[in-house]
């Protein structure tokens, strides 16, 4: 999710529990600022977007990772609010983080949450990146004060829209594979929502041999085949996965593909993350060029833009 969502929902955590928004509320500063802190991540920057994208939504948003934000945030502004503590303030601070990780949970980037016991992220691909309607219920939570029922009301918004959201996500499914089933039966789907519209799911149907790609708008019940994807085969495949391109796209995420083409005498292998679909390109993508003997000779990574190159060391 957004920085701003991450702040609002620690600030609405805070302030119901301490004595509302005020700068003299620990408890709000705890929460909010522990909301934010998992994003400390972004500072990977500094050396660039390939450190930056290999341990975003890692350590960070893991539940050792929060714990030890949540230390340090309380550290930090137990000397502000000793009436508090250090204690309540590490715990509200950690309550805060946690609110982070699990907001993010709900979009297609997914979260390492159990790092570093498993490496693998988790999703439930419902939310977009920037939801506007969780954003607008999270202001109607603050606004609602302590008035209990308006509290509630809210609350069961936020339920009944991840519900919508759902069924709207089991809809897009069922379009996908009424359309497609007979063409590819053996295929699995996977929904995933749009990077920029409400209405439209991204889908990819894998199975051997083949990756397909596309849209499912269902307002208007419209349905797009985008790419169909071709992977590289045998020793070749072998070789793009095991190098160093291969293994970022391995550990970044669980939807890629790669496929090959013959220029020359070199193969040049195409990477892409599947998840993040913008027009007919994909937002995260990577090239490999292999000689003869699929010793590596350059590989790039390219993230955000196709104009974007990072060289990687092999």
């Amino acid at each position: 999710m957004d920085p701003v969502t991450h702040a609002l929902a620690g600030l609405v955590i805070g302030s119901k529990a301490g004595s509302g928004f005020s700068l003299s509320n620990g408890i709000m500063m705890a929460s909010t600022l522990g909301a934010i802190a998992p994003d400390v991540d972004i500072a990977a920057r500094f050396w660039g977007d390939y450190a930056y994208l290999k341990q975003h939504r890692k350590m960070s948003h893991s539940l050792p990772g929060l714990a030890f934000l949540a230390l340090v945030t309380g550290a930090v502004l137990a000397p502000f609010y000793p009436e508090q503590g250090f204690n309540v303030l590490v715990f509200w601070a950690f309550f805060g983080a946690l609110s982070h990780s699990l907001l993010d949970l709900f979009n297609s980037y997914g979260v390492n949450l159990l790092w570093p016991l498993k490496k693998e992220k988790w999703s439930f691909n419902l939310l977009l990146i920037f939801d506007p309607v969780i954003f607008g219920l999270c202001v109607l939570l603050a606004a609602a004060g302590e008035q209990a029922r308006y509290n509630l009301i809210a609350l069961g918004l936020i339920g009944i829209y991840l519900f919508i959201r759902w069924l709207m996500r089991l809809w897009a499914h069922r379009m996908v594979k009424s359309r497609l089933a007979r063409r590819y039966p053996q295929a699995r789907i996977y929904i995933l929502p749009s990077m920029r519209y409400f209405f439209v799911w991204n889908f990819i149907m894998r199975f051997p041999g083949k990756n397909v790609v596309g849209t499912v708008n269902v307002l208007k019940r419209k349905f797009k085949i985008v790419r169909r994807l071709h992977p590289a085969k045998g020793d070749l495949r072998m070789a793009m996965q095991e190098s160093v391109l291969g293994r970022f796209f391995r550990d970044f995420t669980p939807f890629y593909h790669v496929e090959c083409d013959v220029v020359e005498d070199k193969y040049v292998g195409h990477f892409m993350d599947l998840r993040y679909l913008v027009e007919e390109r994909f937002l995260h993508n990577g090239t490999l060029v292999l000689d003869r003997d699929l010793k590596v000779e350059e590989a790039v990574l390219q993230p955000f833009s196709l104009s974007r190159r990072i060289e990687l060391n092999a």
